[in-house]
């Protein structure tokens, strides 16, 4: 969802869509703690909040 989210985003970077696109190729279904870190980075500047389903 978070990576949808920023896809979304029309004024991103270039740079954006190539975190996207390693994030989406990864062969495990969660990020690492470095991998967590560099999105939410991005999310910030770009003022998304992502609220974690319970």
């Amino acid at each position: 969802m978070r990576l949808r989210q920023l896809h979304q985003v029309a004024s991103r970077d270039s740079s954006v869509y190539w975190l996207l696109q390693g994030l989406g190729k990864q062969a495990k279904p969660y990020l690492s703690s470095l991998q967590a870190k560099l999105l939410a980075a991005v999310e910030r500047e770009y003022n998304l909040v992502w609220k974690q389903q319970k």
